[in-house]
């Protein structure tokens, strides 16, 4: 059980840092939610207990929070390659 609280606790934090590069603004009121009740270190079955969802539904907007941090880093990789240029 220690363990996979200790699991638990790590993939909280590694999905805080991941969303910490997105604007929260820019997210729905659902991505919020689940942002914030991730990162306090809930999990997908306790999230989804909460919001009145399944676990898998959450673990979908997770999924989808995590691709687009993906592409905001990208997209500010790009710009710092293209500034170098210049």
């Amino acid at each position: 059980m220690k363990a996979r609280a200790q699991s638990l606790k790590e993939n909280c934090a590694k999905f805080s840092a991941i969303i910490a590069r997105l604007d929260l603004h820019a997210l729905t009121e659902r991505q919020r939610q689940v942002a914030e009740l991730r990162i306090a270190g809930l999990s997908l079955q306790a999230i989804g207990k909460r919001l009145g969802i399944s676990g898998e539904r959450v673990r979908q907007i997770e999924a989808r929070l995590r691709t687009r941090a993906r592409i905001v880093d990208r997209g500010i990789s790009m710009d710092h390659a293209h500034k170098a240029r210049n």
